[in-house]
C-alpha cells in the first residue's frame, strides 16, 4: 500500500504582510502531481489546513480545490489542527465526502467516526484513527486549572490522551493496515519552526509511548 502524508499546510499564512497564496496553489499542485505519479491508495492530511481560524475565501478555494484535486487520484483522510476551525470544517465535511474526502474535526468513538476505513485498489483493508487537536480545555476542567500545579494539569491532558488513543487503536487487527493520524505535539519531537511557540509545550504534550505497536504508520501533524 502507498501513502501520501501531508500536513500544516497553513494556507493564508503572509510573510511580511505579502500573500503566499500562489506559492500554495503551486505547491498543493505539486503533491498532487506526487500523489498522482506513485499511484498512491490514500492521501493522509494531518492538520492545519489554514492558518487561522478565519480564513478568507480565497484561502478556502485554495484549500477545497487541492482536497478536491488529490481525490481524483485516492481517497483523502483529514484531521483539524489547532489553527483550523473545527466547526467551520465540519460545516463542509458532508460536501466533501461526496468528493471522497473524509474529514473529522473532533474526536469521536471509533464507532461514530473516529475510525475510518478504506479499501486498497488490491482489496486490502486499511484503518486509520481519525484524531484532530484536542485542546487542553477540552480536557482539564476548569476546577483543576484553578486549584492544581501546572505540572499536575499537563500530565492529566497527557494521561488521557494515551487513554484516548489507546481506546481508538483497539480495533486493529494483523489482517489490516493500521494507522493513526493526529495533530498534536509528541514528546521528543522536534520544532520546524512553523508552529507557535505557545502551542509546543508540555500542557499539550502526548507521550510517543501512547501510540500502540499494532500501528504500522504514525502520521503525524503539527511540527
Amino acid at each position: 500500500m502507498k501513502l501520501l502524508h501531508t500536513s500544516d499546510w497553513h494556507v493564508g499564512k503572509k510573510i511580511r504582510g505579502h500573500s503566499r497564496a500562489a506559492e500554495h496553489v503551486a505547491v498543493l499542485a505539486e503533491i498532487t502531481l506526487a500523489a498522482a505519479d506513485n499511484s498512491v491508495d490514500l492521501i493522509l492530511v494531518a492538520g492545519d489546513l489554514f492558518e487561522t481560524a478565519a480564513p478568507t475565501a480565497e484561502s478556502e478555494k485554495i484549500v477545497y480545490e487541492a482536497l478536491l484535486n488529490m481525490a481524483e487520484i485516492a481517497p483523502v483522510a483529514v484531521i483539524s489542527g489547532n489553527h483550523d476551525n473545527a466547526r467551520r470544517l465540519q460545516a463542509i465535511a458532508p460536501l466533501l465526502q461526496l468528493g471522497r474526502v473524509t474529514m473529522i474535526t473532533e474526536p469521536k468513538a471509533p464507532t461514530n467516526g473516529g475510525v475510518a476505513s478504506f479499501e486498497t485498489k488490491s482489496g486490502e483493508v486499511c484503518k486509520v484513527v481519525m484524531l484532530p487537536f484536542v485542546s487542553q480545555r477540552s480536557i482539564v476542567k476548569t476546577e483543576s486549572l484553578m486549584s492544581n500545579e501546572a505540572f499536575q494539569n499537563a500530565q492529566t491532558y497527557t494521561h488521557r490522551m494515551a487513554q484516548v488513543i489507546d481506546v481508538m487503536c483497539q480495533g486493529f487487527e494483523d489482517s489490516t493496515i493500521n494507522i493513526v493520524m493526529a495533530h498534536g505535539f509528541v514528546q521528543g519531537s522536534i520544532a520546524g519552526g512553523g508552529e507557535r511557540a505557545a502551542h509546543i509545550v508540555d500542557e499539550y504534550s502526548i507521550n510517543s509511548l501512547a501510540f500502540p505497536v499494532t500501528a504500522n504508520y504514525i502520521a503525524l501533524g503539527h511540527l
